[in-house]
């Protein structure tokens, strides 16, 4: 395993660790750490990045991240149908570093937003390429918590009922010109939908960096202290944006159970119940395997004939509930949009017993 492939695995593992909503594959480490490296082979690392063109629709880099947050060939189509937006936010400086908010992408299943970071001449920023904002907060206008990473103690007055972020998030620095980085943030997968917000407030105090010590693997972390916030505004595309629903018009299965389908600019999630003889129980549980998943392959099709695949992210897709002796929870996110909709579809799931459960879906 070559340096960087080791910084992507260590990061990932770290992240995992620290979600309520991956406790339990936590659990499992050591055989997450065989998966995430045989992903890493094959996508490297880490995500979409949104220049100060995207008006014009002019994406600089595509890149796919482990944790497939805000990645999938979904919001890629979005993008390139115009579905983001440029923001313009005062620059906040603290302790020599200037930040402000660059653009957005935000849906149900998606949040995406770049911060242009602006160094000046005590820091080296090569120092700065494994970067993320350790305690950031955003808010929306009714002080839900739209996303957070989960780390710091920052009071931003929200009430004790507010419901932490619990999805799959990363960060990506790009180095933009000589004392400049974008940073990328990109989240998916919260067992809630991303709000349709008017109005979002990020904070943040610290920002944390890392660099892998070479001798022994592990991470020498940097902070840097400050006070950083900013008030946006979110475009009317974003916060009117339309959600279409599906309702299941056959299966093929009658112990299979549907439970919804859901539309966004950016994916399809499908959820559904189905019994354990559908799968081989023992088989997810064995530790030589590399994939233990009860899903091994899914794809839906549009009724004019066009095939998407699931968005391939780390945020919980797949099996959400497993024991021996009870029905089995899923959802599966996919790549379709609203922009290749049909108003019926096909869903094809593959479980690791070669049963094949297929789910005919009419639009409601």
């Amino acid at each position: 395993m070559n340096k960087q492939n080791k910084e992507i695995l260590r990061e990932v593992e770290r992240k995992i660790a620290i979600s309520e909503f991956y406790e339990e594959e936590a659990k499992n480490m050591k055989n997450r750490k065989k998966i995430v490296f045989k992903v890493a082979m094959v996508a490297c690392c880490v995500m979409i990045l949104i220049t100060g063109g995207v008006l014009a629709k002019d994406i600089e880099n595509f890149i796919r991240n482990l944790f497939g947050a805000n990645t999938s060939d979904g919001v890629d189509t979005a993008i390139n149908n115009g579905y983001v937006t440029e923001i313009e936010t005062e620059t906040q400086k603290a302790e020599g570093i200037e930040i402000n908010v660059d653009s957005l992408v935000m849906d149900d299943f998606n949040f995406a937003m770049n911060f242009n970071v602006t160094l000046d001449q005590r820091y080296d920023k090569d120092e700065f390429k494994n970067m993320e904002l350790y305690d950031l907060r955003i808010l929306d206008e009714k002080k839900n918590v739209v996303f957070s990473t989960g780390f710091g103690k920052k009071d931003l007055k929200v009430s004790d009922k507010e419901l932490e972020y619990r999805g799959a998030f990363s960060f990506l620095a790009e180095e933009k010109g000589e004392r400049e980085l974008k940073l990328s943030l990109s989240a998916s997968g919260n067992p809630e939908l991303f709000p349709k917000s008017k109005h979002l407030s990020l904070a943040f105090t610290q920002i944390r960096t890392w660099q892998m010590n070479e001798e022994n693997g592990d991470f020498i972390d940097q902070f840097y202290e400050g006070d950083w916030h900013f008030e946006v505004d979110i475009p009317e595309e974003f916060y009117q944006r339309e959600t279409i629903f599906y309702r299941v018009k056959k299966c093929n299965d009658d112990k299979t159970q549907f439970t919804s389908a859901i539309l966004s600019n950016t994916a399809l999630r499908v959820s559904f119940t189905t019994s354990t003889d559908k799968i081989d129980y023992e088989k997810i549980h064995e530790r030589t395997s590399y994939d233990t998943s009860p899903l091994q392959k899914a794809f839906i099709e549009t009724s004019d004939g066009k095939r998407f695949e699931p968005s391939a992210r780390s945020d919980g897709d797949g099996c959400s509930s497993l024991s021996p002796d009870n029905v089995i929870a899923y959802y599966q996110t996919f790549n379709l949009t609203k922009y290749d909709a049909t108003d019926e579809i096909t869903v094809h799931i593959f479980t690791n017993k070669g049963e094949e459960i297929i789910l005919q879906l009419v639009r409601e």
